[in-house]
């Protein structure tokens, strides 16, 4: 350092320097910001106007509070400014009050623009952001302790395994040693969960009793079961495995790993276990939202986040009652003309099919790996009639993957995953095989649809790839009306592309949208007209065929995530009666591909901007 600075230059770049860090000690957020912006040009495209530039700042501060999300964002080059990587998420009260705060303020400014000033895109991303705030700000004001961390589907006890596993690259001695400091991280974050849902007893709020049950089972799982086969260390040794360092080191980090396991995330999982066995104690025994506080409101404000629409409970819940008996009538025909009894009554007919050996897996790993052949067969089917379909397709790849077995029991048929925004990682669609007699082979092409192409993969991965979308558009909002209703959408369009011939296929795909279609029927039942879980998990199977395992685990979701169940049918209807409307009106002018442009390369939209847009699309 003395010899450094024995000369004018190295005085000055010395300087320089010293400033530099100087700045970054008081300041790194700035530059993480700085580069940030400079991740987002590659992106997106830069904002134009005042209104995206403050919503994209305001993304890119929500990036920057979220050290989990600038993961999940593949954003490495950030963590020598934030540290991200050894940091998971801040989970208190007391950053939810100020989330709040920040929240109010934002929804304050975008009040502030006037709307008759901006061009027709800026418009639209103001009425989105304002649709988005008010639902928020709605949400934390009313309803704030209305479901809680801990669920049995995918609840927070889960999640954070998952984001380990799913998202944190292990690719040297650093990132290897910020995994374990995550872990480390758990403790804190347990701590304010528990916070939470012990202030959600505080004001009479309590999940229902078979929620606390299934918890109990998942915490038992990942607190008994042997350091050596926990799902943190074998995805960490498995990583390891691909990382380019000595056996050495690998050897202590390993040893690192299940000290922290030992000493950190058992005991913090263990006091999840004895909150949950006091939450049983004072369980609701109603499921349904409508008896908790204000749960009628509630019910209709999750409506509105998850349709994006206006429709009362009972009007849905009508919607559904003709979409089934409708959909029941197509199926019970091509029973008839399959030479089927179709006398008997239609659960006996779904059950005879369900249990047909002709369509069922072998109970064995080799039976599951044939599943996963199937759907990659129908997968790459699908690929090669996109062309002819859209304009657009997505660069990212897709890769089929069982649930994980700790996870396995509760979650759902099958679930997607997006890919990395630097391409490090595919999308993922995860298949569950926990019960192998809930996959046939004839409903297999239509949840590929869904889950993959030309649903979920080809939708989200546009999105991600789209440069002509500001940051704001790409990442700032989403509604499962507008990506479910596409993935609904999408199963239907596969089937007009002739992807299915076989009746029996067509059935599968038919009791697919009859699924969504009950959903209406059972979501509404549940939280508006005080269905029993048991009542709604007989109407699942008696209408629409669902093996019980199935049925259960679906009708538990639809209980801790009130509304999310309509959006797909709602969206669907939408997006069809868009596409109906386009076709009657411009004649030999459609043109399917530009029309699914339309739809899908403007970003994720409320359906009534959806609308608005086709609209225009119609009039061009």
């Amino acid at each position: 350092m003395i010899k450094f600075f024995s000369t004018i230059g190295g005085f000055l770049f010395g300087s320089i320097l010293l400033a530099f860090l100087t700045i970054l000690a008081f300041n790194p957020s700035f530059f993480a910001e700085e580069l940030i912006k400079r991740e987002a040009s590659k992106l997106a495209n830069p904002p134009n106007n005042q209104l995206d530039k403050f919503l994209d700042e305001n993304i890119i501060s929500r990036f920057l509070n979220s050290p989990q999300t600038i993961t999940l964002l593949a954003f490495d080059q950030l963590n020598f400014f934030t540290n991200h990587n050894e940091k998971l998420d801040d989970y208190s009260l007391a950053y939810g009050d100020l989330e709040y705060e920040r929240l109010t303020a934002y929804s304050k400014t975008l009040n502030n623009f006037d709307e008759d000033a901006l061009d027709k895109n800026a418009r639209i991303n103001l009425k989105i952001a304002r649709f988005s705030a008010e639902n928020a700000m709605r949400s934390h004001e009313s309803f704030r302790f209305h479901s809680g961390p801990f669920l049995q589907f995918y609840g927070s006890h889960l999640r954070l395994v998952d984001f380990m596993i799913d998202n944190h690259k292990v690719v040297d001695e650093s990132t290897a040693g910020d995994f374990i400091k995550r872990v480390i991280e758990i403790e804190r974050v347990i701590d304010e969960l528990l916070e939470f849902e012990i202030e959600r007893g505080k004001n009479g709020i309590y999940s229902p009793l078979f929620v606390y049950e299934k918890v109990l089972e998942q915490l038992k799982t990942l607190t008994n079961t042997s350091i050596d086969t926990h799902p943190l260390l074998l995805d960490f040794n498995k990583k390891l495995d691909d990382a380019d360092l000595s056996i050495e080191v690998k050897t202590n980090l390993n040893s690192q790993l299940k000290l922290t396991l030992e000493e950190v995330f058992i005991p913090s999982y263990k006091r999840i276990i004895k909150q949950i066995e006091f939450n049983i104690l004072n369980a609701r025994t109603h499921e349904g939202v409508w008896s908790l506080p204000n749960g009628d409101d509630y019910y209709q404000h999750r409506l509105r986040i998850f349709t994006t629409t206006n429709l009362s409970a009972d009007q849905i819940h009508e919607i559904g009652l003709e979409l089934v008996q409708s959909i029941q009538n197509e199926i019970i025909k091509i029973l008839s003309d399959e030479g089927y009894d179709t006398t008997r009554p239609l659960s006996i007919l779904f059950e005879e099919l369900n249990t047909d050996p002709r369509f069922l897996f072998e109970d064995s790993d080799e039976g599951r790996q044939k599943i996963l052949d199937e759907y990659v067969r129908i997968q790459e089917n699908t690929y090669k009639i996109l062309p002819n379909y859209f304009n657009e397709l997505p660069k990212s790849e897709v890769v089929v993957r069982r649930v994980p077995e700790f996870a396995e029991k509760s979650a759902a048929g099958g679930y997607y995953q997006s890919p990395a925004l630097d391409g490090s990682r595919p999308g993922v669609w995860f298949a569950n095989l926990y019960d192998i007699n809930a996959t046939q082979s004839f409903k297999m092409p239509a949840l590929s649809f869904h889950e993959s192409v030309p649903g979920h993969h080809l939708q989200i991965a546009l999105n991600q790839e789209n440069e002509n979308q500001t940051l704001w558009k790409k990442f700032g909002y989403s509604t499962s009306a507008f990506t479910e209703g596409w993935a609904l959408y999408a199963e239907q369009l596969a089937i007009e592309a002739g992807q299915i011939s076989d009746p029996f296929e067509m059935i599968g795909s038919l009791q697919s949208e009859l699924f969504r279609a009950a959903r209406l029927v059972i979501d509404t039942g549940l939280h508006s007209k005080k269905w029993k879980r048991e009542e709604a998990i007989k109407y699942m199977m008696e209408n629409v065929g669902e093996v019980r395992s199935e049925a259960e685990s679906e009708i538990e979701r639809y209980i801790v995530w009130p509304g999310q169940a309509c959006s797909y049918m709602i969206g669907k209807i939408k997006i069809l009666e868009l596409r109906e409307r386009a076709k009657l009106e411009m004649g030999t002018r459609f043109n399917i591909k530009d029309f699914h442009s339309t739809v899908l390369m403007n970003g994720v939209l409320p359906l009534e901007i959806l609308e608005e847009l086709v609209e225009e699309y119609i009039k061009s």
